[in-house]
C-alpha cells in the first residue's frame, strides 16, 4: 500500500493555460501563489514526509520561475515529475537533465483534425512537437524518462494502431506511455457529447494495440480506474482528489497540521489503492540522485 514517501502528489503550480483544450481536467481561475509560499510548500511537503512531486497545471512553463520550483525540488531530495505540452522542453532541456526524473508530454493524433478536435487549434500541430523532441533526444545525453500520455476518445479511437506505429518509427524509445479515456472532468465536463466514448470500446481497442505492439511500454485506465486515482494540490494549495464529475477538498498543504494532512490523504484504503494502481509505472525506471 502506498505511504506519504512513495505517492506522487501532484502540484498544479498554475491554472493558467491560453491552448483552450477541450478535453482539460484543471480548475481555472485559481490565482498562482508566491515563489516564496510555493517554496514553503515545498519544504513543508518534504518535512511531513513526501518524496515525490509532480509539477503540472495549467501549462506548468507557463510560470515564469517553474524551473526554479523543479531545481529546489530536487535539491530537497524528491523523486521530480513534470507533465508538460512540451514546447520548451528541448529549450530548457540543459537545466532540467540533471533535477528531472521524468516528463509526461501528451500526443493524441497525428493528424491537425484529430489534434484540433481533441485539444483545440493551438495545438493542431503537437504532434510535431512530440517528432522535435524524440528526433532530438538520441545526441542529447539524456537521463529524463520519458512518458507520453494519449488521451482517447470519439475522435481518435479508431486511429490508435496508426499513430502508434508512427512513435515506434522515431529514433527514441519511449520509457512508458499512457492511454486514459477521455474524463468529463473541470473544463472538459462541457465537451463530453464530443469526446466521451463507451467503455468497453475503449478496452477492446486497447488491448488490441497492445498485442500489435508488445515491444511498446503500453499501458491504460479508464475513466473508473483513474476515478479517485490521484492527489492533486492546486496553485492555493488545496489538496484535492477527482471524484466523479467533480472534485474532493482533502486537506490544505499550507495551512493545516501534519496530522490532519496525512490522515486525510491516508485514511482512505481505497483512494490509496486506486493511486498506486494508476502510478505502477513509476516504479519501473531508476530516478535521478
Amino acid at each position: 500500500m502506498l505511504n506519504v514517501s512513495n505517492l506522487l502528489l501532484d502540484f498544479r503550480i498554475t491554472s493558467h493555460c491560453d491552448l483552450g483544450c477541450d478535453l482539460c481536467f484543471r480548475n481555472p481561475g485559481i490565482l498562482d501563489s508566491s515563489k516564496d509560499k510555493a517554496l514553503a510548500v515545498i519544504d513543508k511537503m518534504y518535512d511531513v514526509g513526501f518524496r515525490r512531486i509532480g509539477f503540472t497545471g495549467g501549462e506548468p512553463t507557463s510560470r515564469k520561475d517553474f524551473l526554479e520550483l523543479i531545481e529546489h525540488a530536487k535539491q530537497k531530495g524528491f523523486m521530480t515529475y513534470l507533465s508538460t505540452v512540451g514546447h520548451r522542453f528541448v529549450m530548457d532541456h540543459e537545466r532540467l537533465n540533471n533535477v528531472l526524473d521524468w516528463v509526461g508530454i501528451p500526443i493524441d493524433g497525428i493528424k491537425k483534425e484529430i489534434n484540433s478536435t481533441i485539444r483545440s487549434d493551438k495545438m493542431s500541430n503537437q504532434h510535431r512537437v512530440v517528432k522535435n523532441i524524440l528526433t532530438w533526444l538520441p545526441q542529447a545525453s539524456n537521463k529524463i524518462n520519458i512518458k507520453l500520455t494519449t488521451v482517447v476518445s470519439q475522435a481518435n479511437i479508431m486511429e490508435l494502431h496508426d499513430l502508434i506505429n508512427w512513435v515506434e518509427a522515431l529514433p527514441y524509445n519511449v520509457q512508458a506511455w499512457r492511454f486514459y479515456q477521455f474524463c468529463p472532468l473541470g473544463v472538459g465536463k462541457e465537451k463530453r457529447e464530443k469526446l466521451e466514448i463507451d467503455t468497453q470500446l475503449f478496452l477492446e481497442q486497447m488491448n488490441r494495440v497492445n498485442a500489435l505492439h508488445p515491444e511498446m511500454p503500453i499501458s491504460w485506465a479508464t475513466f473508473e480506474e483513474r476515478d479517485n486515482a490521484n492527489v492533486v494540490m492546486e496553485p492555493n494549495f488545496d489538496v484535492i482528489i477527482p471524484d466523479g464529475e467533480n472534485y474532493t477538498l482533502l486537506c490544505n498543504m499550507y495551512t493545516d497540521s501534519r496530522e490532519k494532512i496525512l490522515s486525510s490523504i491516508f485514511g482512505n484504503n481505497h483512494v490509496m489503492q486506486k493511486c498506486e494502481n494508476n502510478r505502477f509505472w513509476l516504479d519501473n525506471r531508476e530516478f535521478i540522485s
